[in-house]
C-alpha cells in the first residue's frame, strides 16, 4: 500500500474478527517493528506475541478489572447524567474490553530497562523519560503501521501498567523489564477509515510560538 494512505488510515479499532493472523504476516510486522530507531541503537524492545485462548482471556481479565475501575473513577465519576461523550467513551470502552478474547493476537510490547542504564523510578529516568520511552515507541508505532500495510487493524493499551506484576507473572517475563504497552491485532469487523483529527494548522508555528504557520494561498 502506499504509506500516506496507511500513515492515515491507521485508527484505533476496537471490533475484531476472530479470523487468525498467519505467522509469516506476523514476523514481517515484527521484523519491520525491529527496523525502529532508539537511543544508541539500544533496541530496548521485546515482544511477546500471545495467541493462545487461554492466555487472552487471562489478559482480558486483568483489562477488565482496570478498565472497571477505570470507567467509574474516570468518566462516571459519580455522576448520574452523562454527557454524550461520556456514554460514547463507556460504550467503546466495554466492548473493546469484550473484543480481547475475539481478537486472535495480543503483542505486549516490554522496555530492557538494563539497555537504558537508568533506574526506574530514579531521578534520572523522571528528568530523562523522554530518551527512555523515546527508544521504543518508534518500534509500536511502526508495528501499527505495518500490521495496517497488511490488512491487519490495531489498538494500543497502555491500562494493564497498573496490573504489571500479574501480567509479567502471567507471561513469565522477567523482573527487570517494563510492561509498556499491549497491541491487540487482528482483522477488523469494519473498513479502515482516517480518524477524526483536529486541523493541524493552529498548531503549526513558523520559527517562534507566537508566529502561526502561513495559510496555504489559495
Amino acid at each position: 500500500m502506499e504509506f500516506f494512505e496507511v500513515a492515515t488510515s491507521t485508527p484505533t479499532q476496537r471490533r475484531f474478527l476472530d479470523r487468525p493472523i498467519a505467522e509469516a504476516d506476523l514476523l514481517k510486522i515484527l521484523e519491520t517493528a525491529n527496523m525502529a530507531p532508539s537511543g544508541s541503537n539500544a533496541q530496548p524492545w521485546e515482544f511477546v506475541v500471545v495467541r493462545a485462548a487461554e492466555t487472552r482471556r487471562q489478559i482480558q481479565r486483568l483489562y477488565e478489572e482496570v478498565w472497571g475501575v477505570y470507567k467509574e473513577t474516570a468518566i462516571i465519576r459519580g455522576r448520574t447524567t452523562l454527557s454524550p461523550r461520556a456514554v460514547k467513551a463507556l460504550k467503546s470502552g466495554d466492548e473493546f474490553a469484550a473484543q480481547l478474547t475475539v481478537v486472535p493476537v495480543h503483542v505486549l510490547v516490554f522496555l530492557d530497562r538494563p539497555k537504558m542504564r537508568v533506574e526506574r523510578g530514579s531521578a534520572d529516568d523522571l528528568t530523562n523519560f523522554g530518551a527512555t520511552y523515546g527508544s521504543v515507541f518508534p518500534a509500536i508505532e511502526l508495528m501499527m503501521l505495518s500490521a495496517r500495510a497488511l490488512g491487519i487493524a490495531t489498538a494500543m493499551t497502555t491500562m494493564l501498567s497498573s496490573r504489571e506484576p500479574e501480567t509479567k507473572a502471567l507471561l513469565g517475563a522477567p523482573a527487570e523489564y517494563q510492561l509498556i504497552t499491549l497491541i491487540p491485532m487482528g482483522y477488523p469487523e469494519t473498513g479502515f477509515k482516517r480518524p477524526h483529527r483536529k486541523p493541524v494548522l493552529p498548531r503549526i508555528h513558523d520559527e517562534r510560538w507566537d508566529r502561526p504557520w502561513p495559510l496555504p494561498k489559495s
